[in-house]
């Protein structure tokens, strides 16, 4: 994404997470979490989130126009996961995103670079690029441009309430399926048909059921089959933060201006 690209970090930028040590740990596999657990993921209607409820076997899968409604759906202490940058550079590269992007390898191109917040607020990408070329010397990505207006809700949301702040966490769907696959980057695409049945293949083991079941129950223009498949690695990643078993990237995290940390969590 015309980001500089550095050399590879040692292990010690990841750490491990623990929300709340006396939380108990769920024994066994299979759906289950002791405490409520979200994860979310942008869709073309808004936000798409799959929760699971201490003592619910299936995993509920909901559409939110906003992402106030979506933690109003999903309340304390329910701990969120979700596909979006959370805590924003006044300029240059997260440390998170590149953290990220050395571990996905030949998959690098999937973390794209998150916006600055000195861009939050412009009218349209031409001024968002303006706004960014003025700060760093390079325009804004239409990727970078077309989450732009998920990220001030979220960032909205999180700099008006600390408890929100303290629950809901940024993580990307790609490092997640890498972790599920021993560490090792996906070989095949989110929308090619091999990709897809890999990415079932890598939750089967984690919610038996749920994911063929979530995909038919929203229509096509509001919700893609990739949306759901993300979701769910992003519940993933909430089973294991509340689990104490979460990784996170880099593993002392700085805060953004805002006092945001700036992390992606796996």
């Amino acid at each position: 994404m015309g980001r500089h690209r550095h050399a590879p970090r040692e292990r010690q930028d990841i750490g491990a997470v623990s929300l709340h040590a006396d939380d108990p740990l769920p024994q066994g596999g299979g759906v289950s979490s002791a405490r409520a657990i979200a994860g979310v993921d942008g869709c073309r209607a808004g936000w798409y989130a799959v929760q699971l409820r201490p003592g619910h076997g299936e995993i509920e899968g909901t559409v939110h126009a906003r992402f106030e409604q979506l933690l109003q759906a999903c309340p304390p202490p329910a701990c969120v996961a979700v596909d979006i940058p959370i805590g924003l550079g006044e300029s240059g590269e997260r440390a998170c995103d590149q953290a990220a992007r050395e571990r996905l390898g030949a998959r690098a191109s999937s973390v794209f670079a998150a916006p600055l917040r000195g861009v939050l607020g412009a009218a349209g990408h031409e001024e968002a690029s303006r706004r960014r070329r003025a700060i760093e010397g390079k325009g804004m990505s239409i990727q970078a441009y077309n989450i732009l207006r998920k990220v001030e809700e979220v960032d909205a949301a999180l700099r008006a309430s600390p408890a929100q702040a303290q629950r809901v966490h940024e993580t990307h769907p790609e490092v997640c399926f890498l972790q599920m696959n021993a560490g090792q980057p996906l070989a095949h695409g989110k929308k090619t048909a091999a990709g897809r049945a890999l990415r079932l293949a890598l939750l089967a083991p984690h919610f038996p059921g749920q994911a063929e079941r979530l995909l038919d129950e929203h229509p096509r223009r509001d919700v893609q089959a990739d949306d759901v498949l993300d979701a769910l690695a992003c519940l993933w990643t909430a089973q294991r933060l509340v689990r104490a078993q979460a990784l996170q990237l880099p593993a002392v995290p700085p805060l953004d201006a805002c006092g945001l940390r700036m992390a992606i969590h796996c």
